[in-house]
């Protein structure tokens, strides 16, 4: 039989006649196989051969007379043949087989004689079956030149005569010979102490240069004149003389070493000047031939590939002719793809099965439909005779067992020695083998049927992927024949190379998951074919009428086909997952029990018994096919490999830090075929009554609905007619391992928890999740169908929750109801509660879906399950029993037993006391009644704030039945705001049933239709206790500043009170340990706390204002506190909470100016609004200190409006206190010296806001809405704040009144959300505050602000903030006065004076110490000069004053002051000259102390003291004045006679004025 080769395999044919080879292989064989040869394909891009074997055939004309008797020890009969080490055996190298009728497996593995040669076969006349070789190789031994010319060239010409292809010969080539189109090679074989080892390849100068002795006469001839090498005779005679010729000619040289010494010639005499090969030339040698022999290969498979494409082209064009048969072209281009696997195409040769595979899906499809058969495509054999023999011998055996086979006699003889009985083991266990038959011949004589076609057609397909999968069967294939290949060469002398080794190349993965693939494919079809196939064998033998339907008239056959069809298929499955396994897939190690069961006596398993998990099958290939002893049998290489690696890694083994490519497709689909196995138990397992668990669950809840049968809608049967029934028989099944499996129930049960076992592995590999979850489900079923309650319990712990979760209600019913009944015999509580709990909460379910189905209409109701297969038994009880004693609780969601939860949405409040009151109502689901000792609930507000969650609590026990019950909580923490209910608690007996709307609300949106919570509202009644934050009205820029918390008290008498003061706004800090109260009796405790401050009792309607200090890291315009205040009554403790923020920017500012004078300093005060809001000035006032009097006009008879561009100006004159003038000239700067700015004043903003407050309550007292007077009043000036514009602002400070349009587009019903209902007019409250609102709008569409009059009842109320004022402390004051000595002749009262012309003036200067506030001691410690020294600069602009005299000047005065000082005048001499005309400003004065400069003496002794600092302001009268400087010219006679000596204009006469006389007129 045929034997597909797992590796890339050509022929090449050698010519011995001199029995070289020996001599040859041991450098050849080590170089082989051909690597990294590069093919150009006709039809495709640059195909890469990465690997090619070569099978080395010695041809039938050589010599039998070199293969000598001698070396029979070291060779087999294969030497005729002798191969590539790394080549495969094979009689099929792709474009040839073997000849028909001949087996390639009939030589014996060794003969005692020398072979026979190889006769030269007999050419095929169809393509597909060729076996010629790609290359013929002539090995020639020549030794020198005169036996070349004697007798080598004339038998290489005779040679190359015979077998030269006829493109080198000039007839015409037909195709016939392109399909066996090869090439030829000469090797010149060149054996030591030759006279040809002499000479060099070449007959170059080097050679021609060596000297040697002459005594040899092949020596002397070829050092004759001109003579030539062998090597260049040999190119010269046969290589051609075009330059394109192909160098067919490689010379090898042998070492003396690698020939044995009886083979080694005689010793030839010393030749001097000889040549000697070196190793790089011998290595470069190899190469050469190396080179040659892929390109000769190459060639010679290019043109057979060409002639077969056009081949298989024209018979496909052939197709829709009459007579086209599909078999024979078949053959033809299976040749093709043949013939690309075998040079390493795998991949064109897998796309060639490929398209055969769907040419004969489309011949079976088409001859179905029209019925041609051999008509179209050829006809194919109507049933399979292997199929048909088993189906027979079964059939008999069955009815003899049931002793009934006095019907099936026949007279067939029974072939003892029939292929079938040979290899029965190799069917059973192996059923894809492309091997198995003579495939071939039979599809070539179209004698074969459609299913052995197809298992080749896939045989082939899976052959080709294993091998571009590089799978163990394929390498442990090669390693066979590479020692088999060693094991041939004719000379023991050991290889120069290492031998080749298959390589360690990864297999991979993902297309071993092909191959899983494509299995599943073709067993879901083959499995169809296989039945239809036997159903025709049986008709075909007369066994039944036509017209009776197989399938019904013979219950024994429709066993023995079905058994026959499942025996196939998991034949098939085993083999794929033999084939398939790999060490790379890291599947994790089994967790199932060890079996009870122990080995034989003789240390074998016993005959029965299904392997362990471990050792079994899959994934060790060990049992992988057959149950087999433990000693491991060596491979076959004439079959399948049934060795294969186990695909679970060792102990201790590596994992992958990675995942690998294809990994987990290899693990799913293996997983696959493993469930397929099981499935394959699983059917006929039920025959032998045999269920793993699943069958009965049905009856846990009474919901068994019969078995139900097949019926074939097709026959008509009667009433009376019963399908005969057979006990179940194992004929059929020939597969050993399910045979073992069915032998017993407990075989049967170890096989199925195995190979789910393993399944579940696989998927846990492949990250199938939900198939890892279904076949855990399904060792659980087992497990509690064996009773096994401990293992069931561990499995059920694990994947219950998988169904409930992917939709499977019923089976997660059913799954429950036994893990209940698994707990409750093993006696763990703990978890017993909670699958009982899981348990109720599904029950609930199915009746909150029965409930939604009553209400949903019919045409929308989908499928429910109906009640009747709930558990009927009562939990409740005995589970609160149990959970009394738990030390734990356990916490249930509340949806698990509640169909749906409904908060109130109107917050209730209590009558004279503060708090509020919520009710919830719920839909309880289930039968039982559940008492609830304790409920709770959780609001948390709408805005996400958690730190503010309120928790109402109900101490009355409730007792929940099935339907609607409701329950309240209370509460008595009052924090004004909008909240929604998200949790809910009820307790009983250890068990917490919560609904938290935060985890659970927002995961589903089935969680809308189950809680509903409208936003509940939560504000102040006017009567409930209250706190209010306020800046303080007073503020002193020089202290801290406070805040004012006011408590009100309500009706509650308040016996104690704790307030919780915690800042809200970052870098602020509250002194609570300085708070005090103002002007009442509330006493506060002395002893402090941080942030806490204590109070006593407090009567009802009563309020109590506390002043608490604050301080900034940095300024801020707003600042808000966190305010918690507990209070105790007769009826409780209460909690009220508030964040209010109040702002403390300063709404003005102020600027002031300083003018200083000799006797007087006069301040200008700027005000202005520091915001966009206007402000009113009530009150201005600078009070004078102990060294200063302030002195001040008119004050203030009305407001003053100050804007934010329009200040308001206020003029202060500060003089020097008579009495600290004598007494304390030098006090120290500080409080007594400094004045203080009081201003009383009143934001537009806190006016707007009193008005706009007054005219609401006025609204809303005595109305339906007063209690919610304190929510309506905030909310209404929020609006207002936030709608008040710049222009609003100044708009209502110019007519003092505030216009309400700005708040007609207000939704107000937004912001009163949650109010509920009102009871007595059942509308929503929110929008009847709307409409109050609108139309206190619209009746008043301005609101006059409050008059304010100046009286000192205004004035205490108003807010008002004092400024500390200092005064400069200027160390001399001087004063300059610029006087013209000379006065104007002209009575004006300006001063005129001539241009250019000079003016005495006199500089007084005058000085003060009065201003000067610094001490004495200060002013005399750094320096021990009794004088200031200054230095006065009088100067103009340039263009306008010319300045002569001393305009600059030095003085000096006393630095000790006194009363003198103020009398003093010094007078400095000055020449003013006015340079233009005009009213000319004086000439400024600008005087300033000179910095006094330090000898080397103190600047070195004093360095640590700084220079004194004198200040000095000047008070210039001049300042403002003006002069006005006229021409002095009365009259100016000019000549412009040109005819002058200069040639222009002539000044003749000018006169000016009389200054002196008095004659001066001005006009």
């Amino acid at each position: 039989m045929e034997q597909p080769s797992s590796s890339s395999k050509v022929t090449v044919e050698y010519f011995d006649p001199y029995g070289v080879y020996q001599l040859l292989s041991p450098g050849l064989l080590p170089r082989l196989p051909l690597r990294n040869l590069h093919w150009e394909s006709h039809a495709g891009p640059l195909r890469s051969i990465s690997s090619l074997h070569v099978d080395l055939v010695l041809s039938a004309k050589s010599p039998p007379s070199f293969i000598s008797t001698e070396n029979a020890s070291a060779s087999t009969s294969s030497l005729s043949r002798v191969k590539s080490e790394d080549s495969t055996a094979s009689g099929d190298d792709g474009f040839k087989t073997q000849a028909l009728g001949q087996a390639a497996v009939d030589r014996p593995e060794s003969l005692s004689g020398p072979p026979k040669a190889p006769t030269k076969e007999r050419r095929h006349q169809i393509p597909g079956l060729r076996q010629t070789p790609y290359l013929k190789i002539f090995f020639l031994r020549c030794d020198d030149n005169d036996t070349y010319k004697a007798q080598a060239r004339r038998q290489v010409r005779e040679w190359i005569k015979e077998n030269t292809p006829p493109t080198q010969s000039t007839t015409k080539v037909t195709a016939q010979e392109n399909h066996d189109a090869y090439e030829w090679l000469i090797v010149h074989v060149i054996v030591p102490n030759t006279a040809a080892a002499t000479q060099p390849r070449t007959s170059g100068k080097g050679a021609e240069g060596s000297s040697g002795s002459t005594s040899e006469k092949s020596t002397a001839r070829w050092r004759g004149g001109g003579s030539s090498t062998i090597l260049e005779k040999l190119r010269a005679d046969f290589n051609g003389s075009s330059k394109s010729a192909i160098d067919r000619i490689a010379q090898i040289r042998i070492g003396i070493n690698d020939v044995p010494y009886d083979m080694l010639p005689r010793v030839v005499p010393a030749i001097p000047g000889s040549y000697s090969e070196s190793p790089q030339e011998n290595e470069n040698a190899w190469l050469d031939l190396i080179a040659k022999l892929k390109f000769q290969i190459l060639t010679s498979f290019d043109m057979r590939v060409t002639q077969y494409e056009e081949d298989i082209r024209e018979k496909d064009a052939q197709r829709s002719l009459p007579g086209w048969n599909f078999c024979t072209f078949f053959v033809l281009k299976e040749g093709l793809a043949r013939g690309f696997e075998n040079v390493g195409l795998v991949e064109d040769a897998l796309v060639g099965y490929d398209e055969l595979a769907v040419g004969l899906d489309v011949i079976v499809r088409e001859q179905s439909i029209t019925g041609s058969g051999a008509q179209h495509g050829g006809s194919f054999l109507p049933f399979t005779e292997d199929l048909k023999q088993k189906a027979d011998k079964a059939r008999v055996s069955l009815l003899r067992d049931t002793g009934t086979d006095e019907a099936v006699d026949s007279d067939d003889p029974i072939d003892m020695q029939s292929v079938a009985a040979a290899s029965d083991h190799e069917w059973n266990e192996i059923p894809l083998n492309a091997t198995r038959k003579r495939y071939r011949e039979l599809i070539l004589a179209n004698d074969i049927s459609i299913f052995d076609f197809r298992c080749y057609i896939f045989a082939r397909q899976l052959t080709l992927l294993l091998r571009l999968a590089n799978a163990s069967s394929s390498q442990e294939e090669l390693l066979a024949k590479l020692k088999e290949q060693r094991d041939s060469s004719l000379q023991g002398v050991a290889a120069r190379l290492p031998a080749s080794q298959p390589t360690e190349d990864a297999e991979s993965l993902s297309v071993l998951g092909e191959v899983c693939r494509r299995s599943m494919d073709f067993m879901a079809s083959i499995s169809g074919i296989m039945r239809d196939d036997i159903w025709r064998s049986w008709q075909a033998g007369g066994q039944t009428g036509e017209d009776s339907p197989s399938g019904l008239s013979d219950p024994v056959m429709n066993q023995i086909v079905d058994n026959m069809v499942s025996s196939f298929t998991f034949a098939i499955a085993q083999q794929i997952l033999a084939q398939t396994s790999t060490k790379a897939l890291p599947i994790p190690p089994s967790t199932l029990a060890p079996p009870s069961g122990t080995p034989g006596a003789d240390g074998q398993e016993p005959k029965a018994a299904i392997p362990e998990p471990k050792t079994m099958m899959h994934p060790a290939r060990s049992s992988s096919l057959a149950l087999r002893s433990r000693s491991r049998e060596p491979p076959s290489p004439g079959k399948f490999p049934g060795m294969r690696r186990s695909s679970v890694p060792e102990q201790g083994a590596a994992s992958s830090p990675f995942l690998k490519a294809g990994l987990e497709e290899l693990a799913g689909h293996r997983a696959e075929l493993y469930l397929l196995s099981r499935s394959i138990l699983v059917q006929v397992g039920k025959d032998h009554k045999w269920s793993v668990g699943w069958e009965e669950m049905s009856h846990l809840h009474g919901g068994d609905v019969g078995e139900m049968e097949e019926v074939d809608l097709n026959q008509e049967t009667t009433g009376n007619q019963e399908k005969a029934k057979l006990p179940p028989s194992l004929h059929g099944i020939d597969s050993k391992l399910l045979r073992t499996a069915l032998d017993n129930k407990d075989d049967f049960y170890r096989l199925y928890e195995t190979l789910t076992d393993k399944a579940l592995r696989h998927y846990t590999v492949a990250n199938h999740i939900q198939s890892v979850q279904a076949s855990m489900a399904d060792l659980a079923v087992l497990k509690y169908h064996l009773t096994d309650f401990a293992a069931a319990a561990s499995y059920f712990y694990r994947m219950t929750p998988f169904y409930g979760e992917t939709g499977w209600a019923q089976v997660e019913l059913s799954m429950l109801v036994m893990y209940v009944k698994c707990l409750k015999e093993l006696n763990r509580k703990e978890e017993y509660v909670k699958v009982v709990l899981k348990l109720l909460s599904k029950a609930a379910v199915v009746e909150g879906a029965r409930l939604q189905r009553k209400s949903t209409p019919k045409f929308r109701r989908g499928l429910i399950f109906s009640p009747e297969v709930l558990p009927t038994e009562s939990y409740i009880p005995e589970l609160l029993e149990i959970t009394k004693g738990l030390q734990h609780e356990v916490r249930v969601p509340l949806e698990s037993f509640f169909g749906n939860i409904e908060v109130d949405g109107t917050v209730s409040y209590h009558s004279e006391r503060d708090g509020f009151e919520l009710r919830i109502r719920l839909h309880y689901l289930l039968a039982d009644d559940i008492p609830i000792e304790k409920a709770r609930v959780r609001v948390t507000p709408a805005t996400g704030d958690s730190n503010r969650e309120i928790w109402l609590e109900s101490d009355v026990p409730v007792v929940f039945k099935k339907g609607i019950s409701s329950f309240s909580v209370q509460s008595n923490v009052t924090v004004p705001g909008t909240y929604l209910v998200n949790h809910i608690i009820l307790e009983t007996s250890n068990i917490i049933l919560e609904y938290d709307h935060n985890t659970t609300g927002l995961s589903s949106p089935k969680e809308g239709r189950f809680f509903k919570c409208p936003k509940l509202l939560v504000y102040h009644r006017p009567e409930a206790f209250d706190i209010k934050l306020y800046a303080s009205r007073y503020m002193h820029l020089d202290r801290n500043r406070s805040l004012e918390i006011v408590l009100s008290s309500g009706w509650n008498q308040l016996e104690s009170g704790e307030l919780h003061v915690r800042a809200a706004t970052a870098g602020l800090r509250v002194q609570t340990s300085e708070a005090k109260v103002i002007n009442d009796s509330l006493e506060l405790s002395k002893k402090s706390e941080a942030g806490v401050v204590r109070f006593g009792a407090m009567n009802s309607h009563s309020t109590a204002r506390i002043v608490m200090p604050f301080n900034l890291e940095h300024e801020v315009n707003d600042i808000a506190l966190k305010l918690e205040i507990s209070y105790t009554t007769d009826q409780g403790t209460f909690f009220f909470a508030a964040t209010p923020s109040v702002s403390i920017m300063l709404p003005l500012g102020v600027n002031v100016q300083d003018v200083f004078k000799h006797k007087a300093l006069f301040s200008k005060f700027t005000i202005s609004s520091a915001t966009s809001s206007p402000l009113r000035l009530l009150g201005s006032k600078l009070e004078g200190s102990e060294v200063f009097e302030a002195h001040s006009g008119l004050t203030l008879s009305r407001p003053l409006v100050v804007f934010p561009r329009q200040p308001a100006l206020m003029l202060y004159k500060i003089t020097k206190s008579l009495s600290s003038t004598a007494t304390r000239p030098g006090s120290r700067k500080g409080p007594k010296s400094t004045l203080s700015l009081i201003l009383n004043y009143i934001c537009l903003e806190e006016e707007i806001e009193d008005a706009v407050t007054l005219s609401l309550d006025q609204v809303l007292a005595n109305g339906p809405l007063a209690q919610y007077v304190r929510l309506i009043v905030p909310t209404v000036l929020t609006q207002v704040r936030i709608r008040l514009s710049p222009y609003d602002l100044e708009r209502t400070a110019v007519l003092s009144e505030f216009s309400t349009s700005i708040l007609s587009s207000v939704r107000w019903r937004d912001q009163f959300a949650g109010l509920g209902r009102s009871i007595e007019q059942n509308q929503d409250l929110g929008i009847l505050i709307e409409d109050c609102l609108q139309q206190w709008i619209q009746q008043t569409p301005s609101i006059p602000l409050i008059p304010i009059s100046l009286t000192d009842d205004t004035l205490g109320k108003s807010r008002s903030i004092i400024i500390p004022v200092d005064v400069p402390s200027v160390s001399v004051v001087c004063t300059a006065d610029l006087k013209l000595l000379e006065s104007s002749s002209v009575p004006s009262d300006t001063i005129i004076a001539a241009s250019n012309q000079p003016l005495s003036a006199s500089l007084t200067i005058k000085y003060t110490r009065i201003w000067d506030t610094a001490l004495e001691s200060e002013r005399t410690a750094s320096t021990g000069d009794e004088y200031l020294e200054f230095f006065y600069e009088v100067s103009g602009a340039t263009d306008t004053w010319l300045v002569g005299g001393k305009r600059k000047g030095h003085f000096r005065i006393p630095r000790k002051a006194s009363p003198q000082d103020s009398k003093r005048k010094l007078s400095f001499p000055v020449v003013l000259i006015p340079l233009r005309e005009g009213f000319l400003p004086f000439p400024t004065v600008d005087i300033k102390s000179a910095p006094r400069l330090q000898s080397p003496g103190e600047a070195n002794g004093n360095s640590a003291k700084k220079p004194e600092v004198v200040s000095c302001e000047t008070d210039y009268k001049n300042a403002g004045e003006t002069i006005r400087v006229i021409t002095d010219a009365l009259k100016t006679t000019v000549s412009l006679d040109a005819s002058g000596p200069q040639g222009g204009a002539w000044l003749l006469e000018s006169e000016r004025r009389g200054w002196e006389t008095g004659d001066v007129v001005l006009s």
